[in-house]
């Protein structure tokens, strides 16, 4: 098995590619065994504090292990036909603050520069705005450029799409996140999109392995990354029920910053307006009755956002400065303390 490294994109494609063996216990493992021949030497006792026994028994089965280091080997040589980065949760270049979250990818796949990406955000919102959400998020994400911040987003259609066009148009930087494999563009008609998101200096990422399609659980999967990768979030326009609130949770849950510019007059009648009043108006308490929240999220709702909005409105333009002073505290706060293992920066 030539020692390979469990701490490398190979070795941990090839952990979570024997049956059984999901994200945790392939972190688990390689922290404890420092490469596959070393698994395959374990006694049982050495792995049964990692692993479930059946699970144990695979892994000591060394033509197990050999049939998915091949598996692995084969990924990695189709993202290098592609021009495409694996990059495990150990490498120094796994993004920080994505290393961060709890439910973090172990290895993700990288298309172009994911350098200083500390300093950005994400910008995310309905597929259909309406003029309101043209607008702000035009507005917000050309302010957010020019002070120096990358715009994270998911290359859909409507507000993801305009805020990349949008960092491009003032010369910034922008990432993708895709919610399928990037051996394919998804919406294709975002595929020249795309195109100038690599030839900008921006990156494509994705934790999903090539060939795997934008089903509705991968985008879902997807917005915790498009958070996780942020120091704050940005919301342009949702209604209460708009996939955009899973990007919510995920931000307060990850103890992110969340912003979102507040509709007024004929705007704020809008239905596309009302989960941005909801996220700027109500308390935490009832805006989780309102989102039928439960659980954890339920209770982080109503224990830290009890008497105030969960969200801060951006009301006007003057709010800009104040906005951008307070992502540049965050800033500094994730340049003290980096790196981070899984303990979370959390800035509410």
């Amino acid at each position: 098995m030539n020692e390979v490294s469990t701490k490398t994109a190979a070795g941990l494609l090839a952990l979570t590619g024997v049956r059984g063996v999901g994200p945790a216990t392939a972190e688990r493992i390689a922290e404890r065994f420092s490469s596959l021949n070393e698994i395959a030497h374990a006694t049982p006792k050495q792995l049964r504090m990692l692993a479930p026994g059946t699970v144990m028994a695979a892994l000591q089965e060394r033509h197990t292990l050999f049939e998915a280091i091949t598996r692995a080997q084969r990924v990695l040589d189709a993202a290098s036909n592609l021009g495409v980065r694996v990059l495990s949760v150990f490498d120094q270049d796994y993004p920080v603050l994505l290393r961060a979250i709890p439910d973090r990818p172990t290895v993700i796949y990288v298309k172009g520069r994911l350098d200083q990406l500390e300093r950005a955000v994400a910008s995310i919102g309905t597929r259909e705005p309406s003029e309101f959400g043209e607008q702000v998020a035009t507005r917000i994400v050309e302010q957010l450029v020019d002070a120096g911040w990358a715009i994270v987003s998911g290359l859909a259609i409507g507000i993801d799409t305009i805020s990349h066009a949008a960092t491009l148009g003032r010369g910034g930087r922008t990432i993708a996140v895709m919610a399928g494999g990037l051996d394919q563009v998804y919406p294709k008609q975002n595929t020249k999109l795309a195109e100038r998101i690599l030839d900008m200096d921006g990156a494509l990422i994705s934790e999903q392995p090539f060939g795997t399609p934008a089903i509705p659980r991968n985008l879902v999967q997807r917005d915790r990354l498009q958070s996780g990768l942020s120091l704050a979030t940005f919301v342009m326009q949702t209604d209460i029920k708009g996939g955009s609130m899973h990007t919510v949770r995920f931000t307060l849950q990850q103890g992110r910053l969340l912003f979102a510019p507040l509709p007024t007059g004929r705007h704020a009648v809008e239905p596309k307006s009302q989960g941005i009043l909801a996220l700027t108006q109500m308390t935490g308490a009832k805006f989780a009755d309102v989102v039928g929240a439960d659980g954890s999220y339920a209770s982080l709702l109503r224990s830290k956002f009890y008497s105030r909005p969960v969200a801060t409105a951006l009301a006007s333009k003057e709010d800009y400065a104040s906005v951008i002073s307070t992502l540049n505290e965050a800033f500094q706060l994730v340049k003290n303390q980096a790196p981070f293992g899984k303990a979370q920066p959390s800035f509410l």
